[in-house]
């Protein structure tokens, strides 16, 4: 009988690495697991009769307000910004409603919950760096797991967002107000609109689901891992960002109401509302041209849904107003790369557009 040969350095350490992955896989298969089926409505399937949110007591002839906070990542920034320089013109209305997505959901809940958590929305947009909300997943990526883990994200979330947050969340919930999250059913190819307020109503443990479609809604496919998310029937699927399918999460039944009042829809775009880029790019080697062709995707397909959530609030008879990162002010490099110096730039600018928005007398009969 032939003795087989020693097998090579190189080949100890495939089988090595091959181990590894192998002892990995037993926890990295299930990742992490929210059950919260009962605040799941699927977008484009509501009628809005149990969804949508009853009239709050108001004066007479007084609006509703729906908030919309896109995707847009790291230019998430840019709307920190116009939210607290909202509440500093002293024109910012208490929402009715209030929808986010990806950066856009991790801004809602304070944004829901008014101008007492501003200093928290500028904290998060102008310190936070890139190791805080992702760390390298290493040998890991192997297994088809993603680039990035994001359980610094959740660890900073579960800091920031305590029980006292989902009380809050709950009793305006209870008072009639709503708030949303959209993530993306990778597994069905669907977007998922999350009721937070019924999450944060809810028993068990809340607060696990909560964080849980927040990560969720922030994890780039691919790029980072995704949630896993139980349905009504007990089946997991695989949940990553609600930009992928909804980058401006403006649903039909939101713009409903019982009384015949005034609406209006306030959209905050994390980025630019252009077709076009606003700086050139030589783009020459192969990540360059990558993350070109990325964010050039991005930029398209937040224009195009811009120009849809406009057209249903129109048809709704809903007055509708958009605030975008100006043009001329260049986006971040890298959506996923939070640097505080680039994030407090795009803070100031969103302070700047907003005390030009929310300061002009020209406005001032849409806050009354």
């Amino acid at each position: 009988m032939t003795r087989s040969a020693a097998p090579t350095p190189r080949r100890r350490a495939k089988l090595a690495a091959l181990g590894l992955a192998l002892l990995l896989s037993g926890c990295a298969d299930a990742g992490l697991v929210v059950d919260a089926s009962g605040a799941m409505l699927t977008t484009g399937r509501v009628d809005g009769s149990s969804a949508v949110a009853p009239n709050l007591p108001r004066r007479a002839g007084s609006p509703r307000h729906i908030l919309v906070l896109t995707s847009g990542g790291a230019d998430g920034a840019f709307g920190a910004g116009v939210i607290t320089a909202w509440t500093a013109s002293g024109r910012r209305p208490q929402f009715d409603i209030v929808s986010g997505t990806s950066t856009g959901a991790l801004q809602a809940t304070a944004a829901f919950l008014g101008p007492d958590y501003d200093a928290l929305l500028e904290r998060i947009y102008t310190s936070t760096r890139t190791r805080d909300i992702f760390r390298s997943n290493g040998v890991k990526t192997l297994l088809g797991t993603g680039l990035y883990d994001p359980a610094p994200l959740r660890r900073l979330l579960d800091e920031v967002i305590d029980e006292t947050t989902l009380d809050a969340v709950a009793a305006a919930h209870a008072a009639g107000r709503r708030l949303y999250v959209t993530t993306t059913d990778m597994t069905a190819g669907r977007s998922v609109l999350w009721d937070m307020g019924a999450i944060a109503s809810g028993q068990g443990d809340r607060k696990s689901a909560f964080l849980g479609v927040l990560v969720a809604s922030a994890a780039v496919p691919g790029l980072v891992e995704p949630v896993y998310v139980r349905d009504q029937e007990g089946k997991l699927a695989v949940h990553s960002d609600g930009g992928v399918k909804t980058p401006v999460p403006l649903e039909a039944f939101m713009l409903k109401a019982r009384r015949a009042v005034a609406t209006h829809v306030w959209v905050i775009a994390n980025g630019h509302v252009s077709r076009d880029a606003a700086l050139r790019s030589e783009a020459r080697h192969v990540l360059g041209l990558a993350r070109r062709g990325i964010t050039q995707l991005i930029r398209q397909l937040l224009y195009t849904s811009v120009q849809d959530a406009e057209a249903k609030a129109r048809r709704a008879g809903a007055r509708f107003h958009l605030v975008a990162l100006p043009t001329s002010v260049p986006e971040a490099v890298d959506p996923l790369d939070f640097r505080p110096d680039e994030l407090r730039g795009l803070y100031e600018t969103g302070r700047a557009t907003g005390q030009l928005r929310f300061g002009s007398v020209a406005d001032e009969a849409a806050h009354q």
